[in-house]
């Protein structure tokens, strides 16, 4: 009723031939304009094969008692919508965007300029379905208030990355060679010609070391878990995370 009340067409990919048939009779009844996307190259794939489509959406194979082929649906688990409903979140709370989703965070991470915050959120999310928001702490800035002065934040789930200067250093390095920047006056960004040298205290080691300093000595403040991700995979980190939070909350990871 609603396409040809708004007087649109329809498009659908169904595999089910009766499913299909029903659809394409409502349309035509109601006058509605539709397109069948899956059924010709099906009828095709048919002929040509000589054989019946199964019609079943996500099937699983198996052989019965007589070898027989035959088919079953997969019920997609809680598991899996728990999975999208985490990444969706960590996607949402990503390098300190909506502070305010950070109590309902199961995990939070903190950590300097490139550390693998992200990347590390996004394991924890769709292998574990947690909830993770990550912040970046940047020497001249204060933690958001957000993070430091809410009581439903429970310590025991931030964790800190650190990581050895040198590895932070050609890191902040590479980046810096693949975007050439330059800091001006207002301390504001800005993109100058390949040929020129880029001035910035991003890769600098005495501003690197200050930087893992005031990290550590936030995490020692608000006692954050510190973790060295310096030459650690970062399923390897996740996997350590997991650990910790069945040894402190008792919960059961996917």
């Amino acid at each position: 009723k609603l396409p040809k009340t708004k007087k649109a067409m329809i498009v659908f990919t169904l595999v089910d031939v009766d499913l299909r048939e029903k659809a394409l009779r409502m349309c035509e009844l109601s006058n509605v304009k539709v397109v069948d996307l899956l059924g010709p190259t099906l009828l095709t794939m048919s002929n040509f094969l000589g054989k019946t489509p199964a019609g079943l959406p996500q099937s699983k194979f198996f052989k019965d008692r007589n070898n027989q082929q035959a088919t079953r649906r997969v019920a997609l688990s809680d598991s899996y919508y728990k999975r999208i409903e985490a990444v969706e979140f960590t996607l949402k709370a990503d390098d300190g965007q909506s502070p305010w989703l950070l109590e309902e965070a199961e995990v939070i991470i903190v950590g300097v300029s490139r550390t693998g915050k992200t990347p590390l959120s996004v394991v924890l999310s769709q292998t574990q379905g947690l909830k993770v928001a990550n912040i970046p702490l940047v020497l001249e800035c204060p933690p958001p208030k957000e993070l430091i002065d809410n009581p439903k934040i429970n310590p025991k789930r931030v964790f800190c990355l650190s990581i050895s200067p040198a590895s932070l250093r050609q890191i902040r390095t590479t980046r810096l060679e693949r975007r050439i920047v330059n800091v001006d006056m207002d301390d504001k960004y800005s993109l100058v010609d390949e040929n020129s040298r880029a001035k910035s205290n991003y890769a600098d080691r005495a501003y690197i070391m200050k930087d893992l300093k005031n990290v550590r000595d936030l995490a020692i403040k608000y006692d954050w878990t510190q973790i060295d991700v310096t030459g650690r995979a970062v399923e390897e980190t996740a996997s350590y995370i997991c650990e910790l939070l069945k040894e402190r909350f008792e919960e059961d990871v996917l």
